[in-house]
């Protein structure tokens, strides 16, 4: 009786212990709560959405800049979120489909394939915006041990280890803030207004680095998730798209063959792609239609997205409805408004 008490009294400690950094790894890690790369919201709101949403994006930030749920529903009815994150690697996109098969329904899958035109750097950032709003879960563990870095392994599971020194920073919302607490009427959209210093004054984003970058390598070490995407794709009865969405990159020459090399794997992997980018005389995109050469603002963004929205329905992608859902719409009148100001 007294080893079984013995027994008890470990397991309630060791509880303790867990429940108290984890209660740590809240107070401590960042909230991200900064209009418009508020990822805090982005993220970590997805999970706390009520209904289904049956089309949800996925990849690096070029898809969170792209499509715009709000005013896809204020064009076709449908409903849909954007669940990616700042240069999401092909690898974490497919974890995050695997955690909105879990948390959500959906029925209509698309993937940017940007992960593989640019050499992602997965560093401190880049790990934490991706794990950090992902809650505890056995695909965010498989997340961690297969696909994180081995020298971001510990901070992923626990943010604490890197955030510990934020003592000085720490605010009353730090305190207050919880994963329930998450929310983002955009629905994962970032909204981006006018364009960078560095864009608007034609000043080459194009560094050394890319010159050198050897894509044909770094597509074929990576080429793989696109396989995997499509396999958990076919075992969840998704319908999956992968696709490229409007980009003005004139800096890289290499572009255009990147994204044959890809298109063609999808292709010879029975999947679908699709490249936006063959659309511009119907987009009508300028270059004022761009934050940088590689993410539209909030105006390119809106002509992308009522030609998206129209190119779903007449591809029978999906069937036009009625959009008449009272919060979606008071949230379409929050966007305009917000678009609109200065």
């Amino acid at each position: 009786m007294k080893k079984l008490y013995k027994i008890i009294k470990s397991v309630i400690f060791i509880l303790i212990i867990i429940c108290g950094v984890f209660y740590l790894n809240q107070i401590f890690m960042r909230k991200s709560l900064e209009k418009p790369w508020d990822m805090g919201n982005k993220i970590g709101g997805f999970y706390n959405e009520v209904e289904d949403f049956p089309i949800m994006f996925f990849g690096t930030s070029h898809a969170y800049c792209s499509f715009e749920p709000l005013v896809i529903y204020e064009n076709t009815g449908n409903k849909s979120y954007v669940f990616s994150s700042q240069q999401q690697p092909l690898a974490i996109s497919a974890r995050y489909i695997k955690e909105a098969i879990r948390e959500n329904n959906p029925k209509i899958i698309f993937v940017d394939i940007q992960a593989l035109l640019l050499e992602l750097q997965e560093d401190y950032s880049v790990v934490h915006s991706y794990a950090d709003y992902m809650p505890l879960s056995v695909n965010k563990l498989e997340m961690i041990l297969r696909n994180v870095p081995s020298e971001f392994k510990m901070q992923a599971l626990l943010p604490f280890v890197s955030y510990h020194s934020r003592w000085d920073e720490l605010t009353e919302e730090d305190y207050h803030i919880t994963f329930s607490s998450y929310e983002d009427y955009l629905k994962g959209y970032v909204l981006l207004k006018n364009q960078s210093e560095n864009f608007k004054n034609n000043v080459s984003d194009t560094d050394e680095k890319l010159k050198k970058f050897d894509y044909k390598k770094y597509i074929s070490e990576n080429i793989n998730f696109i396989d995997e995407i499509i396999k958990i794709a076919r075992e969840n009865n998704l319908e999956l798209y992968f696709v490229k969405t409007p980009i003005y990159y004139h800096d890289d020459p290499n572009t255009l063959e990147k994204i044959n090399l890809i298109s063609n794997h999808i292709r010879e992997a029975q999947g679908t792609f699709i490249n936006f980018n063959d659309y511009y005389d119907y987009l009508n995109l300028s270059k004022e239609d761009f934050y940088d050469p590689s993410h539209l603002n909030v105006h390119g963004a809106e002509k992308f997205n009522k030609f998206f929205s129209n190119f779903l329905i007449e591809n029978n992608i999906v069937s036009k409805k009625v959009a008449d859902d009272k919060l979606w719409l008071k949230d379409l009148e929050k966007y305009n408004f917000e678009k609109n100001k200065i």
